[in-house]
């Protein structure tokens, strides 16, 4: 039964998967095309794309990412064949760590085209799609995960293949069906870039902020850093996991320590509180273990100061081996 508003059927009883209902359904619902034309232009619905609407309202206060799942969910109705959702737009519905994502089309793949195209906002992929490299995700047909971080580790930079392989090994995905894919697309577009990335990750990686890091000490020909050094007293307390420690160098670097401490504390930790805590840990790393510790920020991982940062590494490595020689 419709529920009327006004006068008028309500979006809500019209909507379907993600708040977007289509033009049947609303001259089902006994909405004319003069009447979706009014309602379009007077600016209460939206219009995704062609026959395909959502709530204005609902529409402007949804996050980037929000609002790309919606236009996923409405190319998704509009396509003829089998089409799923895949590369940066599978990485939204699986809401996978990305950078250099590029939200501006809708990525489908579809195994029926004879080749790839771009229309009306959306970018079609050709591409094989069996049983494995396929699955639901929130009533979404979308590329596996493992397939998901092939297909932007072949079209991504480097370090924007590592950020995305990184979060797929945290999330769960193993590492043989990340060489799984690799094998299936060993001849497609970017496949060497993508050995390289599925190589380097490291799911102990927590942030895309760690991922990076790592990409930069690899660049710069600094020591392969332990990634989640914990350091406890004699009595098993836990004092400090670390981001990264180069051990044979008693050096500590952490990416946006405060983070950890707002994961912990919960998003509305006292500011205060968290730089104290973090004064305490650090301080106890110098004085207990004998740790130098060099901060890192985003600014840090800039490609223009990235050599400053090895430069701030390696003076703290020296300082590390002084002190260790007047001990």
């Amino acid at each position: 039964m419709t529920e009327f508003i006004h006068g008028r059927p309500s979006v809500t009883s019209m909507a379907a998967g993600g708040g977007i209902f289509t033009r049947p359904q609303a001259l089902a619902a006994g909405v004319s095309d003069r009447e979706i034309q009014r309602l379009v232009s007077s600016g209460e619905w939206h219009r995704i794309r062609r026959g395909v609407y959502i709530d204005a309202h609902t529409y402007e206060t949804m996050s980037p990412n929000r609002r790309h799942l919606v236009e996923v969910r409405s190319a998704l109705l509009r396509v003829d064949g089998p089409a799923v959702a895949s590369h940066w737009s599978a990485g939204v519905v699986h809401d996978l760590d990305m950078a250099e994502a590029d939200l501006s089309l809708v990525h489908l793949t579809r195994p029926e085209l004879r080749s790839a195209r771009i229309e009306a906002g959306v970018c079609h992929h050709r591409g094989a799609l069996e049983a494995r490299t396929v699955c639901a995700a929130g009533g979404v047909a979308v590329t596996s995960v493992a397939r998901t971080v092939l297909d932007l580790a072949r079209l991504s930079s480097f370090d924007a293949g590592v950020v995305v392989a990184d979060c797929g090994l945290r999330r769960g995905v193993n590492r043989s069906e990340l060489v799984t894919e690799l094998l299936a697309c060993r001849d497609w577009a970017g496949s060497r870039t993508a050995s390289r990335v599925v190589a380097f990750a490291d799911g102990r990686s927590e942030s895309p902020g760690e991922s990076l890091a790592r990409v930069a000490f690899d660049e710069l020909r600094l020591p392969t850093p332990e990634l989640q050094a914990v350091f406890r007293t004699r009595d098993g307390s836990v004092v400090a996991r670390t981001d990264f420690l180069f051990r044979e160098y008693g050096t500590v670097a952490e990416f946006d320590g405060r983070r950890k401490y707002y994961r912990d504390l919960g998003n509305d930790a006292d500011p205060g509180e968290v730089v104290w805590r973090e004064k305490l840990r650090e301080d106890a790393l110098r004085e207990h273990f004998g740790l130098e510790v060099v901060r890192l920020t985003w600014a840090d991982l800039a490609p223009e100061r990235r050599t400053q940062l090895a430069k701030r590494i390696r003076s703290a490595f020296s300082r590390a081996s002084a002190s260790t020689r007047a001990a």
